[in-house]
């Protein structure tokens, strides 16, 4: 479950180790910019 409280979510943003700030803080992008820049999921 995902908090709607501002203070919440931002201590879950600096607590999280970096793997899942990582996650946290990637945006969607399509499968064309993902191929011409080298990203992966």
């Amino acid at each position: 479950m995902v908090s709607s409280l501002r203070r919440v979510n931002r201590k879950a943003h600096f607590d999280a180790p970096g793997h899942i700030r990582r996650k946290i803080m990637s945006a969607p992008v399509s499968k064309e910019l993902r191929s011409q820049h080298g990203v992966r999921i």
